[in-house]
């Protein structure tokens, strides 16, 4: 489904793109080749940059991938609608030429100049949304509490809180305001413990330091930790690994830690390698090497990026706490994220496994949301 829905996602909006120029702008209709050439040049060009960005981590290849993914944005949005009016306009037309046989071409013309006028006030309509996220949408932050029954877990732990944030991608759009802005919320939780659930950079491992220095002085009674993300896996993991280990963030790949264990034996923090290690030699996702650094009887609260990875060990930890999707992102509504993943934000039971997805603290691509604002979670932990 996932692999359907990205291939209509990157070639369908493009062909009723085509269809609409064609059918509303005489010029273009007369320029048939070079619309669909220019057309494919586009598609051809995206993943070429992103593999720039990625590589790289290319300041021009960043800048032109962002410009391309804000345009592909727009008209992914767009299209819908835009599809609607040129099949509306389409039906017209051949009403009036089943009535009268061929239709005017003053008809014809007026048809047009409608089709281009409501086309480019619904790109403008796409375009100020987009802008709206950019302005503020992105820096909508929200404290979400939620209480997770942990079994086993020891009454002197009960309503112990824990802070989580995902997603931070820290870079050339998430900065200093940004951390200001979302971690004042983390401070206002007033958590025992800080985890941080992957991606803390977006690309560029140089922005690692100035994360985990912000990370590590966070009020917590218990510390700092994180699991890595594919994003970091991108950057760089080792490095990013280190930057956090200097600054006094303990990362968690493929290990655990007994928290609080002078409270009734506490319980056990776990962290997982991301998916994105295998594709670079890495170990992968481990929760067996993982479990055998902790006492086997204690409750089991684990750290891993991308959700999907409850479906391997579902009922062999009580809590995961999990990010990578940010909720959609742009995501009015919440149509398009249900088709392309199973777990897309909040709580979810899995065979056992009570599974929470945070929204994301940064974005990724375009620097905007629509619909889904970023989140810092306090978690309240209830003795079962």
């Amino acid at each position: 489904m996932f692999a359907i829905a990205s291939f209509l996602l990157a070639f369908g909006p493009p062909c009723i793109l085509y269809v609409w120029l064609v059918r509303a702008f005489p010029g273009a209709a007369r320029r048939r080749g070079r619309v669909l050439g220019a057309l494919a040049a586009f598609i051809l060009v995206q993943p070429l940059t992103y593999l720039f960005v990625v590589r790289a981590h290319s300041a021009v290849a960043s800048f032109l991938h962002l410009v391309l993914v804000l345009v592909v944005i727009t008209v992914a949005m767009t299209t819908p609608a835009l599809g609607l009016l040129a099949t509306g306009s389409w039906a017209y037309g051949a009403r009036r030429r089943r009535r009268g046989g061929a239709e005017p071409a003053n008809s014809i013309r007026r048809r047009q100049i409608v089709e281009a006028t409501v086309g480019t006030a619904l790109f403008g309509v796409t375009g100020s949304a987009i802008g709206w996220g950019i302005v503020r949408g992105r820096h909508d932050y929200r404290l979400v509490e939620l209480p997770v029954r942990i079994p086993g877990l020891p009454r002197a732990l009960d309503g112990y809180v824990i802070a989580q944030v995902s997603d931070i991608h820290t870079g050339e759009f998430v900065g200093a305001r940004e951390f200001d802005e979302g971690l004042a919320l983390v401070h206002k939780a007033r958590p025992d413990l800080v985890v941080v659930t992957g991606d803390i950079v977006d690309f560029d491992p140089a922005y690692a330091p100035f994360a985990a220095r912000r990370l590590a002085d966070l009020p917590s009674k218990d510390g700092v930790f994180a699991c890595l993300g594919n994003h970091d896996h991108y950057a760089g993991a080792s490095a990013i690994a280190a930057a956090l280990r200097a600054a006094g963030v303990e990362p968690l790949v493929n290990a655990g830690r007994v928290i609080r264990a002078g409270d009734g034996g506490g319980f056990a923090l776990l962290g997982v390698e991301d998916i994105a290690s295998l594709r670079r030699g890495g170990p992968g996702p481990d929760l067996p090497s993982a479990l055998a650094s902790v006492p086997s009887a204690l409750p089991r609260i684990l750290l891993s990026h991308q959700p999907p990875t409850v479906d391997a060990w579902a009922g062999q930890v009580a809590l995961q706490l999990s990010g990578h999707t940010h909720g959609g992102q742009i995501n009015p509504g919440g149509v398009l994220t249900s088709v392309l993943f199973e777990y897309v934000a909040g709580l979810y039971a899995v065979r056992g496994t009570s599974l929470y997805v945070n929204r994301g603290f940064g974005t990724v691509g375009p620097p905007t949301r629509i619909g889904v604002p970023p989140e810092v979670t306090r978690i309240v932990l209830v003795a079962a």
